[in-house]
């Protein structure tokens, strides 16, 4: 089973960066087949909101007309089975390179088919042919774990990605908080690698 690690992570080290690789090193050897996307490295261009994707409600991944790295990257992410998400919060959200890669997945990864009472043309995913599963993976530098359920809004919005989106089951998150004042703990490094174990169980279990 192929599992993605997708990570806004802007930097290739630090305390992001090693939580990261250790959920992908727990999926590798749990058997999975990990490959690391870092969307800072990648050619990736704000959506312009031109609708060409919205009109397109039939393919598996809707046209788009910038041609960069996310053609790419969205086919890697139908294959998948499974994936690790992981950003660094922003004012409580997701950094400003995982919401440029969230909007450019919307509507080529979703078609506007869904009706809730009277609204329709609501987003639901177009890749539903298999179960995947997900994990996430946000730190920040101030706020303490302990105040993680006051904001953790970009926890919130990497499951709803993972859920909504990339039709993925959410196995577990985790926080790592006020990393600027402390280093980061084994038994958070230990977390992450479960995490990925957890993953890569799961990806197996889903692949049809």
């Amino acid at each position: 089973m192929k599992v993605l690690a997708i990570t806004g992570n802007p930097k290739s080290s630090g305390a992001l960066a090693t939580l990261t690789g250790e959920a992908a090193r727990g999926a590798a050897e749990a058997g999975a087949e990990v490959e690391m996307i870092r969307l800072a490295d990648k050619d990736i261009g704000c959506c312009r909101f031109c609708l060409t994707c919205l009109k397109d409600s039939s393919s598996d991944i809707a046209a788009c007309v910038q041609k960069d790295d996310m053609a790419e990257i969205l086919r890697k992410i139908k294959d998948a089975d499974g994936f690790i998400l992981s950003c660094p919060m922003s004012s409580g959200h997701m950094n400003a390179i995982m919401k440029i890669f969230e909007e450019r997945c919307v509507m080529t990864l979703c078609a506007p088919t869904r009706k809730i009472l009277w609204v329709t043309g609501i987003p639901e995913s177009r890749i539903t042919e298999k179960q995947r599963h997900a994990i996430t993976i946000t730190t920040t530098g101030v706020i303490p774990n302990m105040l993680r359920p006051f904001f953790h809004a970009s926890t919130r919005e990497m499951a709803s990605m993972a859920r909504g989106i990339f039709n993925a089951e959410l196995l577990g998150h985790q926080y790592a908080g006020r990393l600027i004042f402390r280093k980061l703990s084994r038994r958070e490094s230990k977390k992450a690698y479960r995490l990925g174990k957890s993953l890569a169980a799961a990806a197996a279990g889903g692949v049809r």
